[in-house]
């Protein structure tokens, strides 16, 4: 089959969960023996190139995260000609999604879609930070995305299936107005680096064994870290003094929560590493003892994923989406309540777990199988498959082609629905976006975020894919390397 997937991120500047799943999704349908074409924002001048043969379309850069390209509906050739395409997956965060509706319309082509954004939960964090701080302003804006997403809900039903990767966001889907096929599929496990035998530990010397506490993200305000600090500084530390904080990563806020570490007084147990390849953290998991989360804007959360997987025991807030589907309270982790006393809890959540090796112990090796059950490769492509597969049924139920009824009207139908709301909200995020500002930041460059040197043939195993093709999928093929 010939797979066209949606993305913001053909190329890999900045590690987070889309673009590292959106590598990983090319790379393992290809091991299964699709074709698979990347279309997204054509890379910045700074940034490595795409891969030959993806489709790019012009882009704006995205102050609010430096790395990231949104995508505009043009040059218009993409739309003329048809692309070499059976279907199309739409595993975009942003407006892009319009394009696969359009290449339905106009070409006769399939598509499904991924959410992987909440929305209402993310889009305050657009805000600059005098207004941030105002509560009302906050909750209408949060309010005001929650009527935007009805939109979403419009692209989707023009669609031929909805993807989402928790439970939490099925109900909340129909009840937008879903009626398209719905599948529930959590994002896969990149065996090829977390089944790799554990190397060399990363943690600083004066960070023993049995007290550290790992955060794994991007360091940006919709995250909650400086939850997890105060967590850390009011009732992790004072009852459990040989413990540490490491939070691997970078981002608009980096500088920030080191500075709130320092006058919380912790700054002597919390290690700031900054942003590592993501082959790196398998070391900084497998060498962890706990992991702490505080975010409530995750529809997945791959990080929580990746610490199950290598047997790392997750304290975090019950956010009711990506991270509670996830974790088994009480089993492999332990989740608090979303309430004013959410960092007490945190806290104490994880000198539970500090301070009782049995529990810790059982915690993890639970985490580890269950991940093995729910997000191994061949578990998680397959039912990408069926679903690619419901949505050619679906299409030939429900078929739509303008090019069946090229009239003007139907033309101009077409642009309204989806060129035009696409080019405002576009342009209205990157402006909003420069108001918060990017203070200085700016993603590594020289670094090989999603480097693993070694083919999938090499790792077909423990859940890995079964039918890897090594010559598709060579280290080089699809694992570009940041330019200095």
């Amino acid at each position: 089959m010939r797979i066209g997937i949606l993305t913001d991120y053909p190329v890999v500047t900045f590690a987070n969960g889309p673009s590292l799943a959106t590598q990983a999704l090319k790379r393992y349908l290809e091991a299964r023996g699709h074709a698979v074409t990347l279309v997204g924002p054509r890379p910045g001048p700074d940034e490595p190139h795409a891969l030959p043969g993806s489709i790019l379309l012009d882009a704006m850069d995205f102050d609010a995260h430096p790395g990231v390209r949104i995508p505009l509906p043009w040059p218009p050739q993409v739309f003329r000609q048809r692309p070499p395409i059976d279907v199309v997956h739409s595993h975009a965060n942003s407006l892009l999604m319009h394009w696969a509706p359009m290449m339905r319309e106009l070409h006769g082509i399939p598509c499904v879609n991924t959410n992987t954004i909440y929305l209402p939960a993310f889009a305050q964090h657009l805000l600059p930070n005098k207004i941030y701080k105002i509560k009302a302003a906050r909750e209408f804006w949060s309010w005001l995305a929650w009527t935007v997403e009805r939109s979403f809900a419009r692209v989707y039903n023009s669609g031929d299936g909805l993807i989402v990767q928790c439970q939490g966001l099925e109900n909340y889907w129909k009840n937008k107005g879903l009626e398209v096929p719905l599948h529930v599929i959590p994002r896969p496990i990149d065996v090829r680096i977390f089944d790799q035998p554990l190397g060399p530990d990363p943690f600083r010397a004066d960070f023993s064994k049995g007290g550290r506490i790992i955060v794994v993200c991007r360091h940006a305000r919709e995250k909650d870290i400086d939850k997890v600090i105060r967590a850390f500084a009011h009732h992790v530390l004072p009852a459990v003094p040989t413990a540490s904080l490491t939070l691997v990563g970078d981002g608009l806020e980096h500088e920030e929560f080191k500075q709130l570490a320092q006058s919380l007084g912790v700054g002597h147990r919390t290690e700031f590493p900054g942003e590592k390849p993501h082959r790196d953290t398998r070391d900084f998991y497998g060498h962890a003892d706990v992991f702490m989360y505080a975010s409530l804007s995750e529809t997945y959360g791959q990080v929580i994923s990746e610490a199950l997987w290598c047997g790392v025991p997750v304290v975090a807030v019950d956010d009711g989406m990506g991270v509670s589907f996830q974790v088994k309270h009480d089993w492999d982790g332990l989740l608090v309540p979303d309430d004013k006393k959410r960092v007490h809890n945190l806290g104490h959540g994880v000198v539970q777990l500090l301070t009782d090796p049995v529990m810790r112990r059982t915690f993890g090796e639970r985490a580890a199988q269950r991940a093995r059950g729910r997000v191994a490769p061949d578990v998680v492509y397959a039912a990408y498959e069926r679903a690619y597969q419901v949505a050619l049924d679906h299409y030939a139920e429900h078929p739509r082609k303008l090019a069946d009824h090229p009239s003007p009207r139907a033309k101009w139908n077409l642009a309204w629905e989806h060129l035009v709301p696409w080019t405002w909200k576009h342009v209205a995020m990157c402006s909003l976006a420069k108001f918060r500002g990017a203070k200085g930041y700016s993603p590594p460059k020289g670094v090989r975020i999603d480097a693993a040197p070694e083919p999938l043939a090499a790792v077909a195993q423990s859940g890995g894919v079964a039918r890897a093709d090594a010559d598709a999928t060579a280290a080089g093929d699809c694992q570009p390397t940041a330019e200095a």
